[in-house]
């Protein structure tokens, strides 16, 4: 098979195409891979940025979609079956060999491409509201880089959970794709919290969902009604802000942080009760499949390339069927 492969933390230039061995088996579901998700934590990954260090070298990607090469019978699986996978790393290859657990059965109706690009944001969106911020239909969503792949699943989720969504983003054509994406408002980056206020009048933000971090916290704290909530989901700025306790006690507020990807290790029945979740939403509340923006699969560098100029709407991800 061939395999994307990371040998330093230079970043996508660093990612090679090269031939690999099969994985080892070792109890896991064999998956020929068809499509699989680029994030910016792959991004971080490249650049040793990331919270979570893989020595190297190693094959990058954290969510895949694809067909199950042998019947298991032992768990349910046909060969042929279509699923989508959730790993630590290892998902941009052609063959992958997953646990149980991280399988996830995926929709006859939706494309792998989608199932690739659902996972990770999906389940870490779900996460973030409803298990940490106990997200209560009416209330009002605000979300930072809503044009990111993060982004467009809060805008999405939130809009099948009732709530009511606003979108901030950097540009016209970025505000432009929110709106197209669900969000109910869309605003730009610079002067955000006025435009915001404007928008909401004395009805403040319940809860704002914040993948970017640097220095709007304080803006997006002045933003709450009481018993507010801010989900802190990433840093894609970089900086990593600070927040003064007392107006969290003045104003009776909340910072939540909602770190999927440790919660899922620490629970891992809790993957494939969200997927559920997430999938009967898309059936009974109209929650529509992510937007893709798909690169061939040989082209990692690209995507990774697109991620970090933020030239990126929607999720990316590499496609066999490019």
């Amino acid at each position: 098979m061939f395999a994307h492969m990371i040998y330093g933390f230079t970043g996508p230039d660093d990612v090679r195409w090269i031939e690999a061995p099969e994985p080892v088996v070792d109890g896991g579901v064999v998956v020929d891979v068809v499509a699989a998700g680029v994030s910016f934590a792959d991004l971080l990954q490249t650049q040793g940025l990331y919270q979570m260090q893989v020595s190297v070298p190693y094959t990058p990607g954290m969510e895949a979609a694809g067909l199950v090469r042998s019947d298991r019978p032992d768990l349910g699986l046909a060969a042929g079956q279509r699923v989508a996978m959730l790993v630590s790393h290892g998902g941009w290859q052609e063959v992958l060999s997953v646990p149980p657990e991280r399988i996830l059965r995926l929709p006859d109706d939706m494309s792998f491409e989608a199932g690739a690009a659902t996972p990770l944001n999906g389940l870490t969106v779900l996460f973030a509201l409803e298990t940490r911020a106990r997200a209560q239909s009416g209330e009002t969503l605000l979300v930072h880089g809503a044009a990111g792949g993060v982004g467009t699943a809060a805008i999405q989720l939130g809009r099948a959970l009732g709530l009511r969504t606003i979108a901030v983003v950097g540009d016209e054509a970025k505000r432009e794709f929110a709106l197209q994406s669900g969000a109910e408002h869309a605003v730009l980056d610079e002067g955000w919290l006025a435009a915001v206020r404007d928008l909401t009048g004395d009805r403040a933000v319940d809860i704002v969902l914040d993948p970017v971090g640097g220095e709007r916290m304080t803006d997006s704290l002045r933003s709450l009604a009481p018993q507010g909530r801010v989900l802190v989901v990433g840093f894609s700025a970089g900086e990593i802000p600070t927040v003064k306790v007392n107006r969290l006690l003045l104003a009776n507020i909340t910072v939540i942080g909602a770190a999927s990807r440790e919660y899922f290790e620490q629970h891992p029945d809790s993957v494939a009760d969200l997927w559920a979740r997430l999938i009967d939403l898309r059936q009974t509340a109209q929650l529509p499949d992510p937007p893709v923006q798909a690169y061939p699969f040989f082209d990692a560098q690209g995507a990774l390339r697109a991620i970090a100029q933020r030239r990126a709407t929607g999720k990316v991800v590499l496609s066999t069927q490019l």
